[in-house]
């Protein structure tokens, strides 16, 4: 008979998230992994195959639970579900910014199969603020202006990973003001 697993999965991935979102995918080590999950080599490997594993599920336990689908989803549709997916990251209770736009930095080391999962958490989000950019009634193409928010918002993440953004609400609000005419 196997023993029981003695932590909650779900738990484990939101602590390793915040490691890896903070001292990145090279950075971070097993002990440190150890350290912030409570959860002692053998049974991080008894769940996850080995560091690379364990960041992929991190990548998806953060895109299933960042909010920002349920934000671009309210109804009704338009520019304010936009503001709040760009404000979103400056209100987050963990750390502030983006977590997949942090990985960026290192993209060319992080696992395929993490990259995969970030691309298809692109790939929905897009998809999100796209039914938003139509809403809105644009005068510029659609598909331009869901390229120049998603860029406005990983820039964003990461100035919010690095600290505090002052006046970014303004500055989220005049972009859009430029942008959605």
């Amino acid at each position: 008979m196997g023993r029981t697993k003695g932590f909650n999965r779900d738990e484990v991935l939101d602590k390793a998230v915040q490691i890896f979102w903070r001292k990145g995918f090279a950075d971070t080590s097993l002990h440190d992994l150890e350290k912030a999950t409570g959860v002692n080599k053998s049974g991080l490997y008894s769940e996850f195959k080995d560091k690379d594993d364990l960041f992929s599920e991190c990548v998806s336990r953060y895109a299933e639970t960042n909010g920002v689908l349920e934000i671009l989803a309210k109804e009704p549709l338009g520019r304010q579900n936009i503001e709040d997916f760009l404000l979103s990251g400056e209100r987050s209770a963990q750390a502030k910014g983006c977590f997949i736009a942090n990985t960026f930095r290192e993209i060319s080391i992080v696992p395929q199969k993490a990259k995969s999962k970030i691309g298809r958490h692109i790939e929905t989000v897009k998809e999100a603020i796209l039914k938003n950019v139509e809403a809105a009634e644009p005068s510029k193409s659609s598909a331009l202006l869901v390229d120049l928010i998603l860029t406005f918002n990983t820039g964003v993440a990461l100035q919010l990973n690095a600290g505090e953004i002052k006046g970014l609400k303004k500055l989220v609000s005049e972009f859009l003001d430029s942008i959605l005419k």
